[in-house]
């Protein structure tokens, strides 16, 4: 099982996961396919896309970002990912 950082929820995970296969995608979708409510699943995407994680277009559609390949192939200890505290 991949470890997570503190601030991460399980779902983020699936979030992740899922993006990655989809490449760019909504959070409705994703929701849909995670089994995940639409509403709860863009809560988490945005706060992955402002950790870094996920990158967010104008249209609403999340991509993995870089930083979340490596998140997701174990590349990078989770402490390293930064909460961001605006």
């Amino acid at each position: 099982m991949r470890e997570r950082a503190q601030w991460m929820k399980p779902t983020d995970d699936a979030i992740l996961e899922y993006v990655r296969d989809a490449r760019e995608v909504p959070p409705a979708v994703i929701g849909r396919n995670i089994d995940s409510h639409p509403n709860y699943v863009g809560q988490r995407c945005r706060i992955l896309s402002e950790n870094g994680l996920l990158n967010r277009a104008e249209d609403g559609y999340y991509s993995l970002t870089e930083l979340g390949k490596r998140y997701l192939d174990e590349e990078i200890d989770p402490d390293e990912l930064e909460i961001d505290e605006d």
